[in-house]
């Protein structure tokens, strides 16, 4: 039997390296195991190599700027949890008030501007110059926003030369400091009904004491951070601790202080294996208890592909895509070859020519259409002998969205410049007020609920433009709520939101008013991604190797269905002898379940 403990070894390091104050106060050595790289896939992939910032000690000689300089290097030091080296950059009364643990303010630098100092000067004070580029919080959340570093350090003159006397809490990154000293890792919990995996993705300080895995299964088991607090559960016990994570005969052992109740074992077995999924490449699972089998004897195993078996919407979902054509719904077949669904709405369709319909994920779906005047919300099931029904109403209706649970969400805008969040579920068609308070006051434009039960998307319209926003839903019927907003993507005057569809649990696709296509997230800047097809007016997307579609008009009123393959826009739909299909009454307006 052989067993390895996983561990990231440091080696020797010699502090040799010199100060270059071009960059910055300290030297760079890659470290981790010579051999991790060229063993990733037969030997241990849990434990990477990683490049290890040293700190080098202030010296007496240095000017002012040069202490700011390597205190700033200082910062960006793994392994050093109580930043002991940083502080030494500090007087002894601000090294004791100084918080770093406050958060980070990621940033590109700048020069530093020194305010000139008179001969014999004991105070100076640096600017640190700068543009903020994102934060990491307390949780280790990522989060993209813009704005000027102007941070002031003050510093005194004592027997061992200038030190900072006041200057700003928390670290102050660079980019490359963070690629460097951080690791992104996703972490599976669980939604309120237990019933599907969340993904929170956070932002792991690297440890050259512990693994990765060990530290991102202690990160699991601590719970999620504050964007889904409250929105999300764990199988894992308050109290529950991590002895160690090791390999054991190419399996991947946990070993746990204690276990779970029978009932929510397959539960935790779906959180690890997704939170530890990447890094096992494809590895097995072992839980043990203190070093023993799971529970009397008879040990816990895990699949490596336990997450998606245990919540079907994170794998890649085989569900056809819905459109519209000759005014009915339509589901694409074999070959690309298009039929009108079952019932009602494949005879009829009630809703607006211009809005794409909602289809459900639970069987047997069901189909919501908001009407042209947007006054209505009607729900057809996709069955021989379904019917249109109509279930809300309101003064201004934006297109609905499902979630897992089959409810339907939309929002009434009852007035300018206010909006009501409304929920209204299948199994008895009552209907809820969802408290929102960040979103009384605003247009919202659209409402999209993300796969995974949890994440909204909505598109919001105030007084400075048209944004994308990105929250949690906490709680169910009565106590339902939209809260931990957040901007995805920013906008201005000119620019509108034409239409938002979820990519994956973490990111969604943006069209704006201008045909261009951006794919936002909380975690990373938005970016045009896709070049978007001419006459664009809508999108659909599915997380089926990103599948990804768009309905176009083109010049002469003519509408299809494109989807994106990775290169180019191609035609979906298209008839018995292979054509594309173009027609002034559809394909348009593609649609998948839960889209």
């Amino acid at each position: 039997m052989r067993t390895s403990r996983m561990r990231r070894r440091a080696g020797a390091v010699l502090l040799a390296a010199a100060l270059s104050w071009s960059a910055a106060a300290c030297s760079v050595v890659p470290t981790g195991r010579s051999t991790v790289v060229e063993d990733r896939d037969q030997g241990n992939p849990l434990d990477p190599p990683y490049a290890r910032v040293i700190a080098m000690e202030p010296n007496p000689s240095w000017t002012p700027e040069q202490v700011v300089t390597g205190f700033r290097a200082a910062m960006a030091s793994i392994g050093d949890v109580r930043y002991a080296a940083a502080r030494r950059y500090l007087t002894d009364d601000f090294a004791a008030r100084w918080k770093p643990e406050t958060g980070v303010t990621v940033y590109q630098p700048a020069p530093s501007v020194t305010a000139p100092l008179a001969e014999g000067a004991t105070e100076a004070r640096v600017t640190l110059k700068g543009a903020v580029t994102a934060s990491i919080d307390q949780d280790g959340q990522y989060r993209p926003r813009g704005g000027t570093l102007d941070e002031l350090f003050t510093l005194v003159k004592g027997p061992k030369g200038w030190r900072i006397s006041a200057g700003p809490d928390g670290l102050l990154l660079s980019q490359a400091d963070v690629e460097r000293a951080y690791e992104p890792v996703d972490l599976y919990f669980l939604d309120t009904k237990r019933q599907g995996l969340v993904i929170d993705r956070v932002q792991m300080p690297v440890d050259p004491a512990s693994t990765l895995a060990k530290t991102t299964v202690e990160r699991l088991i601590k719970g999620p951070s504050g964007s889904l607090r409250g929105a999300v559960e764990t199988a894992f016990d308050t109290g529950t601790g991590l002895i160690d994570v090791t390999t054991e005969n190419n399996r991947v052992v946990v070993d746990l202080t204690e276990g779970v109740p029978a009932d929510r074992a397959a539960a935790m077995s779906a959180q690890l294996a997704g939170t530890l999924s990447k890094l096992a490449g494809g590895s097995s699972f072992e839980v043990r208890v203190n070093g023993e089998p799971y529970r009397s004897g008879v040990p816990l195993y895990i699949d490596a592909q336990e997450h998606l078996r245990f919540d079907r919407w994170m794998a890649a979902v085989d569900a056809a895509p819905y459109y519209l054509q000759d005014g009915a719904l339509r589901v694409l077949g074999k070959e690309n070859v298009g039929g009108p669904v079952p019932g009602g709405a494949g005879r009829e369709y009630t809703g607006s020519p211009a809005a794409a319909p909602a289809i459900s994920g639970s069987a047997p779906r069901h189909v919501a259409a908001v009407s042209e005047d947007g006054r209505r919300i009607s729900v057809a099931p996709l069955t021989p002998d379904g019917q249109w029904e109509q279930w809300t109403v309101g003064n201004d209706l934006v297109p609905p969205s499902w979630d897992r649970y089959d409810s339907m969400w939309t929002v009434d805008r009852t007035g300018p410049q206010t909006s009501v969040v409304l929920r209204q579920y299948a199994d008895d068609r009552r209907q809820y007020r969802v408290a929102a308070p960040e979103l009384d006051t605003v247009e919202v434009t659209a409402l999209k609920v993300a796969r995974d039960g949890v994440r909204v998307a909505v598109a919001v319209k105030d007084g400075t433009g048209e944004k994308v926003m990105i929250g949690a839903i906490v709680g169910d019927r009565a106590d339902s709520r939209i809260g931990n907003l957040q901007i995805a993507m920013d906008g201005d005057e000119k620019q509108t939101i034409e239409d938002i569809a979820w990519k994956d649990g973490t990111a969604l696709y943006v069209l704006t008013g201008k045909s261009e296509l951006f794919e936002a997230s909380l975690i990373a800047e938005p970016s045009q991604s896709i070049p978007s097809p001419p006459g664009i007016r809508s999108i659909a997307a599915l997380n089926k190797n990103n599948s990804l579609l768009a309905g176009v008009e083109d010049d002469d009123g003519k509408l299809q269905v494109l989807y994106w393959d990775g290169d180019t826009w191609e035609p979906q739909v298209k008839d018995e002898k292979g054509a594309a299909v173009l027609g002034g009454d559809g394909p348009a307006f593609p649609a998948f379940p839960l889209g």
